[in-house]
């Protein structure tokens, strides 16, 4: 299989708080139990007119719904299941004159493909990911992709990358800047030139390789992006 090199651009596709602070931040990330009322689900608008909440059932499931797509479709997600993986997703600041939204996704924060329940988590994971996307960016974005400190059995597959490119709706693919892979190994390189035929050229170009924190400082402002002690480790490994 060709795979590309370090330095090729493929054809492919916080502040200092976690995810779950900064859509408290936003206003939607607080849990109400059933019966006491619910927030109304988010228009297409932007981030001021947010104020969703969390529902808890009577097993003590916390779960938090979704409005995605175009038309926008309902989908519910088990926040009580995603509880030990949300910091797979962060927000990293703003970038360049448009104040673009950064969107960090550390690979060390997903769950190991042998855990017994490994599907359904990822499925909740896959409508958590798109739908707080939607509710995150308002206008441009980046996603800076952090691929080292983490196994390979923490890499999410070819199927759950396809489906995700194909769930986001037009809005995000056109909103989106930049999509930088920080780290990354041959599987991963391997595994974006299978996915090659799934998505669109133009979409594509927009992904490019970095290999090193300096680099990708380089690229976009990085003081407020959560860099996981696995990934700084390992990009001082690179330098000795």
């Amino acid at each position: 299989m060709e795979t590309p090199s370090d330095s090729e651009s493929l054809h492919f596709p916080n502040y200092d708080l976690d995810l779950e602070d900064d859509l408290h931040r936003l206003g939607v990330a607080s849990h109400k139990p059933f019966g006491s009322g619910s927030g109304s689900l988010p228009d297409q608008t932007g981030l001021s007119a947010l104020d969703k909440e969390d529902v808890v059932d009577s097993n003590g499931t916390r779960w938090r719904c979704f409005s995605t797509g175009d038309p926008p479709q309902e989908s519910r997600v088990n926040m009580t299941v995603l509880e030990p993986f949300l910091r797979v997703l962060s927000h990293g600041g703003y970038h360049g004159d448009g104040m673009d939204d950064i969107v960090v996704f550390s690979s060390c924060y997903l769950p190991e493909n042998h855990l017994e329940n490994y599907q359904y988590v990822m499925d909740n994971l896959f409508r958590f990911v798109v739908g707080t996307l939607e509710l995150m960016v308002a206008e441009n974005y980046v996603i800076v992709y952090l691929c080292s400190g983490s196994q390979k059995d923490k890499l999410p597959g070819i199927g759950w990358l396809r489906d995700w490119y194909t769930t986001i709706d037009r809005r995000l693919r056109k909103n989106l800047k930049g999509f930088y892979v920080v780290h990354p190994t041959w599987y991963i390189k391997a595994l974006i030139t299978i996915i090659k035929p799934f998505i669109s050229s133009k979409f594509s170009r927009k992904l490019q390789f970095v290999d090193s924190l300096q680099e990708l400082s380089q690229l976009i402002p990085t003081e407020h992006v959560q860099i996981p002690e696995g990934v700084r480790q390992y990009d001082q490994s690179l330098s000795r």
